[in-house]
């Protein structure tokens, strides 16, 4: 692949003999670059150079005279070459697992917390976005992304109750906004993890059962008499006793 162009001048002659006829060749940076001797076209000598393990190189170049025969003058430049990014690499989260808690009273909205995937690119190449992957995370959760730290945002968006589930596993998804076609070969630009939710008891008032009652009682009742019964019962797991 051709990268640039060099040019040197000589102020010798031209049209005498070779003292004006310039070669260029490498002289550090070989192994990456070449250069053509006649027109100073540097080009890759590898098939990929990645970015990610090294993103600028320095390459020197000289060019003699006299076509570079023995006696000829040499001069040398640097050249230094950066590569730019193209999305090879998908994200990628540090941890398959992730654990929050909640208690059980948040309302809808809240925040539980944040999951990030990394990616080895940058700029516009490291976009994402998140998806619940699961039937249950979809309906009691929600992700959005933060565009500015690229993070997955998980909140509440069903009522949470500890005492029909107390653990919540579901599974999130990161997938790069933008999809380099020449790199689909690599496999698919996009990763998962599971995120467990503990959700918190709260305690929780009795509820008289049935909701309301109607007894009777004679006129002529003395102190005391008993007039009937209510019951209540406690919703919490615990079932604490009710006074």
């Amino acid at each position: 692949t051709s990268v640039m162009q060099v040019m040197a001048s000589d102020a010798d002659d031209p049209t005498y003999g070779s003292s004006a006829r310039i070669v260029y060749s490498v002289l550090e940076g070989e192994q990456h670059f070449t250069v053509d001797s006649k027109t100073g076209v540097i080009r890759t000598a590898v098939a990929d150079l990645d970015r990610e393990t090294q993103d600028r190189y320095e390459v020197v170049i000289r060019a003699t005279d006299m076509a570079g025969q023995l006696g000829g003058l040499s001069g040398s430049t640097t050249v230094t070459i950066v590569v730019t990014d193209v999305n090879d690499n998908p994200p990628r989260f540090p941890q398959k697992m992730y654990q929050f808690s909640i208690i059980e009273t948040a309302p809808v909205g809240t925040a539980i917390g944040r999951v990030k995937a990394e990616d080895s690119d940058v700029g516009e190449n490291t976009d994402m976005t998140y998806q619940m992957k699961d039937e249950e995370g979809v309906e009691m959760f929600k992700v959005t992304t933060d565009s500015n730290t690229q993070e997955a945002v998980i909140t509440v968006q069903k009522p949470l109750d500890y005492e029909s589930k107390k653990v919540h596993t579901v599974v999130v998804e990161a997938l790069n906004k933008f999809v380099d076609p020449r790199f689909v070969d690599l496999g698919t630009f996009r990763d998962q993890t599971i995120v467990r939710v503990s959700v918190l008891d709260v305690d929780e008032p009795p509820e008289f059962w049935p909701p309301s009652n109607t007894m009777e009682v004679q006129e002529d009742a003395h102190i005391g008499s008993i007039v009937g019964v209510v019951t209540a019962l406690d919703p919490d797991t615990a079932n604490h006793p009710v006074r």
